[in-house]
């Protein structure tokens, strides 16, 4: 077993370019300098000002989100309702033309009467009964 990692082994480590993965530096070309193709300080500043202007984006961002959350329940609690919240869960009601299509759809694929009897289940269903 140790021979055979032993053969793997230089395959696994010459993986750069430019040689030998063992801890050399592959030599530059004649006319380059190591400057000439690193991103140096500017590169670093440059990242370090995007990463800087990230994080104040976000920051004002959870702050406008909070600020609009507190002027909905601030409103909600002036009309009289209660207030409701962004990934809150409710329930979502089905406008007459989405009960029209569901109901021609059910027709379609199960056939007449089909529909009635699904649109019937659904009042009469007990909302503590889990469906299957």
């Amino acid at each position: 077993m140790t021979s055979s990692f032993a053969a793997i082994l230089p395959a696994l480590t010459n993986w750069w370019p430019g040689g030998g993965g063992g801890g050399e530096t592959p030599d530059l070309r004649p006319g380059l300098e190591e400057s000439d193709i690193t991103p140096g300080i500017l590169g670093f500043l440059f990242t370090a000002l995007m990463v800087g202007l990230a994080i104040l984006v976000v920051r004002d961002m959870a702050k406008r989100m909070r600020r609009m959350k507190y002027h909905n329940q601030m409103d909600a609690e002036a009309s009289g309702e209660e207030a409701e919240f962004p990934g809150e869960i409710v329930p979502a009601g089905i406008s007459e033309s989405q009960q029209h299509a569901r109901t021609a759809a059910a027709e379609a694929r199960f056939g007449p009467g089909a529909a009635s009897q699904t649109s019937d289940e659904d009042d009469h269903a007990d909302p503590e009964k889990p469906r299957s």
